[in-house]
C-alpha cells in the first residue's frame, strides 16, 4: 500500500481548498422575494407601495423576515425593491398581523408562530421609516406595559389612527386551542408614551373562539368588523361588530350581522378591504376545508348600522381570479384597487405563490371588476435577450402550457444584474407583432439595438414557422418597433426548439438543428447574412460543413465563441433519450475557411445527458455554463461548467456548481462583467408542465473564484 508524501498531502489540501473556495463562490439568488403565505403587507398611500413582511416558505420550511417595498398597477407592470433595515430584526415568522400609520411612517408587527408545528410569539416590534423614503428603515422592539396577551398566530387586527391604538382579536395558541378575546395596545406606534395592553370586556357574548378570521375597522364610528375564520378546520362564515372598539367612548359590545342575501362559502386564510365612504367591505379568496377560494364578495352596509347589510357577489370581466389563500391584500382607497401578492394554492403553478395582482373597481357595485397579473405571466421556450447599458433583461414570447396559450407579448426587468430588485414593465411596441410562438430564436444585437427573431411553433404541436422579424429599439430608450423581414435565398424548412447564436463581426446569424413540428429533426447549419436588417437584404444559406455532423436533434444548448468563429453546442433529444455529446463547428458563420463538425470528449466525466437545459458563455475563459434540463428520467437542477470549451485549448474538462431549481425549458443570460446568470420560467415538473415566471441570479457563474 502506497503512502502519501507530506508534499502529496500538502498538494490534496490545497487543492480541496481551491476547489471548496471556488465553489463558496456561487451563491443561488432569488430576483425578488421568494414565494411564501401567512406573510403581512401594508399600504403607504404616500409613496403608493406596499410593504411586505415575513411570511413562511413551504418549499424550503423557512419562516422568512425580510421586507420588500411593492409596486403594481392595471398596466401589468410589477416592481419588488429589498429593504435592509438597521437595528436587531425580529425573527422569521408567519401567521402575524401588522398595521400601518402613515403619519409617522411606522408599522407596527405582533405575534405570529415560527416553525413546524408552530410555536407562538406575543412579542412586538415597530419598523421606523418603513416606506424607505427616509433611508434605511429601523427595527425598534417595543416593551408594553401591561397584559401581554397570550402568545399566538393568525390572530386579526386592525389599527385606529385617531387614537393610536391597535386592537387583536383571536388567534390559535399553538397548542390546539383557540381564542376570541380582544386587546387593545395604546402609543401602537412606539410614539407618544409607553404602549400599554388593556383586555377589552365586552357587554355581550363573543364571537366562537377562531383563526384565520379578517379584521376591518371602520374609524369613524369606532366599530371593528368580523368575518370568518376557522377552529381546527370547520371553516366559519359569521360576521361580527365589535363597537367602542379601541376601549373609549362607551363599553364594547359584540353584535352578529345577519345579512341578507346569499352569503359566501365559509372560509378561514382570506382578505377583506373596508372602504369608510361607502361603508362596504370587499372579501376575497380563502380557504374552506381542502379548497383555495377564487371568489370575492362585498358586505354592503358593513358597520351594522342603518340598513340591513347585505351580501353580494362580484362579477369579472377578462382573466378570472386565482384561488389563493393566506396571500395578502391592501387597498389603495385613490385607485380604488386592491393589490394582492403570494398565498398558497390549490391550483398548482400557484401552489406557492410569489406573484402579484392588481384589482380594479374593488368596491363598485359594477363595472369594471378585474384581476390583473403583475409582471409577466408563467411560461417556457422563451427568448431571453440581455443589454448591458441599461442592464435589463428582455423577455419575449413563450408557452403557457401544451394546447393553451401561447405568448407574443414583450418585457423588459430593469437592474436585474447586482441586486435582487426585480422591476417588470411591459412594453407595447409598435407595428403589427409577430404571431404567438414558443421555441423560435431571439437574439440581440447591441451595436444596432435591434432583436432578432426566427421561426418557433405557433401552436401545439404545430405548425411549425421559418418567418423573420426584426425589434428596432429593442432595449426601449426609444419606442421599439416590429418589422416583418422578407429575407433573400431560400430559408431553413420551419422549426422550433432549434439553437441560435449571432457574430456581430459578419453581422450573421447561425441556426443549427431543431423540430418540424411533426416527426422530424434537424441537424442542418443555416447562416443568415445582413441579420440585423440594419443594410441591406438578409440572406439565407445553408452551410455544408465537412466532418462528422451531431444527430439531428432539437431542445440542445449553443454558445458562440466569437474569437475563434466556433459554435458550441452541447445535448439535446430527437423524441427519446437525450444527449451527452458536445461539438464544436468551426468557421461558423460560413466566413473564414470551410466549416467543420468535430465532437469532443472531456477530460472527465461530467454533465449527464440532458435537453431543454440552458448554456451561458464566458468567452474571456473558454467557459461554458449550463443549467437543468430533462435528464430522461426527469426534470434536473445541476449547474455545470465546461473549461475549454471552444476545444482549442487542450481537452475540455467539466467542474460541477452549486444546484438551483428543478428546470426545464428556461431562458439564461450571462453578464460577464458582473460573472452572473440570470435565469428565468421554465417548466418544474415533466407532467404536467408546470410553467414558471421566477427569475433567479447565479452568481460566479463561470466556477472562477
Amino acid at each position: 500500500m502506497k503512502l502519501w508524501s507530506r508534499l502529496e498531502y500538502s498538494f490534496v489540501v490545497l487543492l480541496l481548498l481551491a476547489l471548496s473556495s471556488s465553489l463558496s463562490a456561487q451563491t443561488w439568488t432569488q430576483s425578488g422575494p421568494v414565494a411564501r403565505h401567512s406573510h403581512t403587507a401594508v399600504f403607504d398611500p404616500t409613496t403608493g407601495q406596499s410593504i411586505i413582511f415575513g411570511g413562511r416558505n413551504s418549499t424550503a420550511g423557512t419562516d422568512l423576515n425580510d421586507l420588500w417595498l411593492s409596486v403594481t398597477s392595471s398596466k401589468q407592470n410589477a416592481s419588488f425593491t429589498s429593504m435592509v433595515a438597521t437595528g436587531a430584526a425580529p425573527s422569521g415568522r408567519y401567521g402575524h398581523v401588522a398595521t400601518y400609520d402613515p403619519g409617522t411612517i411606522r408599522m407596527t408587527v405582533f405575534g405570529g408562530g415560527t416553525g413546524s408545528p408552530a410555536s407562538c410569539m406575543n412579542d412586538l416590534w415597530v419598523l421606523d421609516g418603513a416606506n424607505g423614503s427616509t433611508g434605511a428603515p429601523s427595527w425598534i422592539s417595543l416593551a408594553a406595559s401591561g397584559g401581554p396577551p397570550l402568545a399566538r398566530l393568525y390572530h386579526a387586527a386592525a389599527y385606529d389612527p385617531n387614537t393610536n391604538t391597535l386592537i387583536v382579536f383571536g388567534g390559535s395558541n399553538c397548542a390546539g386551542g383557540f381564542l376570541n378575546d380582544v386587546w387593545v395596545l395604546s402609543n401602537a406606534n412606539g410614539q407618544g408614551g409607553t404602549p400599554a395592553w388593556t383586555q377589552l370586556q365586552p357587554s355581550t357574548a363573543a364571537p366562537a373562539a377562531r383563526e384565520g378570521s379578517t379584521a376591518v375597522y371602520d374609524a369613524t364610528n369606532n366599530i371593528l368588523i368580523i368575518y370568518g375564520g376557522d377552529a381546527g378546520g370547520a371553516p366559519l362564515g359569521d360576521v361580527w361588530t365589535l363597537s367602542h372598539a379601541n376601549g373609549s367612548g362607551g363599553t364594547p359590545a359584540w353584535l352578529q350581522l345577519q345579512p341578507t342575501g346569499t352569503a359566501p362559502v365559509a372560509r378561514t386564510g382570506h382578505t377583506a378591504m373596508y372602504d369608510s365612504a361607502v361603508n362596504r367591505m370587499t372579501v376575497f379568496g380563502g380557504a374552506s376545508s381542502t379548497a383555495t377560494l377564487a371568489d370575492m364578495w362585498m358586505l354592503s352596509t358593513a358597520n351594522g348600522t342603518g340598513v340591513t347589510p347585505s351580501w353580494t357577489k362580484v362579477g369579472f370581466k377578462g382573466a378570472a381570479p386565482p384561488p389563493l389563500a393566506f396571500h395578502s391584500a391592501v387597498y389603495d382607497k385613490k385607485a380604488n384597487a386592491m393589490y394582492v401578492f403570494g398565498g398558497s394554492s390549490n391550483l398548482t403553478k400557484l401552489g406557492i405563490s410569489d406573484h402579484t395582482f392588481t384589482v380594479t373597481g374593488v368596491t363598485l357595485t359594477t363595472g369594471a371588476h378585474q384581476f390583473v397579473l403583475g409582471g409577466p405571466p408563467v411560461r417556457y421556450s422563451q427568448s431571453l435577450v440581455y443589454d448591458s447599458s441599461t442592464n435589463s433583461m428582455f423577455l419575449f414570447g413563450g408557452q403557457h402550457a401544451n394546447t393553451n396559450l401561447n405568448f407574443n407579448d414583450y418585457w423588459q426587468t430593469s437592474g436585474i444584474v447586482g441586486g435582487p430588485n426585480l422591476k417588470w414593465s411591459l412594453i407595447v411596441p409598435t407595428g403589427v407583432a409577430p404571431a404567438v410562438r414558443f421555441g423560435h430564436t431571439g437574439l440581440y444585437d447591441s451595436a444596432s439595438n435591434r432583436m432578432m427573431v426566427f421561426g418557433g411553433a405557433l401552436g401545439f404541436p404545430s405548425p411549425c414557422a421559418n418567418d423573420y422579424w426584426i425589434l428596432q429599439n429593442a432595449n426601449n430608450t426609444l419606442k421599439p418597433a416590429w418589422i416583418s423581414v422578407a429575407t433573400a435565398g431560400t430559408a431553413p424548412a420551419a422549426r422550433t426548439r432549434h439553437v441560435s447564436a449571432y457574430d456581430a463581426a459578419t453581422n450573421s446569424l447561425i441556426i443549427f438543428g431543431g423540430y418540424d413540428c411533426a416527426t422530424g429533426y434537424f441537424n442542418d447549419v443555416w447562416v443568415l447574412s445582413g441579420a440585423n436588417n440594419a443594410s441591406g437584404t438578409p440572406i439565407w444559406t445553408q452551410l455544408a460543413p465537412s466532418g462528422v455532423a451531431p444527430s439531428a436533434r432539437q431542445s440542445s444548448s449553443a454558445v458562440y465563441d466569437a474569437a475563434t468563429n466556433s459554435l458550441i453546442v452541447f445535448g439535446g433529444d430527437a423524441g427519446s433519450s437525450p444527449f451527452a455529446d458536445i461539438w464544436v463547428l468551426s468557421h461558423a458563420s460560413g466566413s473564414g475557411g470551410t466549416p467543420v463538425w468535430t465532437q469532443l470528449t472531456a477530460s472527465n466525466k461530467g454533465a449527464a445527458a440532458r435537453s431543454g437545459h440552458t448554456a451561458t458563455y464566458d468567452a474571456t475563459n473558454n467557459r461554458m455554463t449550463i443549467y437543468g434540463g430533462w435528464g430522461g428520467r426527469g426534470l434536473l437542477s445541476d449547474v455545470w461548467v465546461l473549461s475549454g470549451a471552444n476545444g482549442q485549448a487542450g481537452s475540455p474538462s467539466w467542474t460541477k456548481l452549486s444546484a438551483g431549481q428543478l428546470r426545464r425549458f428556461h431562458g439564461s443570460i450571462y453578464d460577464p462583467v458582473s460573472n452572473e446568470m440570470v435565469t428565468f420560467g421554465g417548466t418544474t415538473q415533466v407532467a404536467p408542465q408546470n410553467p414558471s415566471s421566477d427569475a433567479y441570479i447565479l452568481s460566479g457563474a463561470n466556477g472562477l473564484p
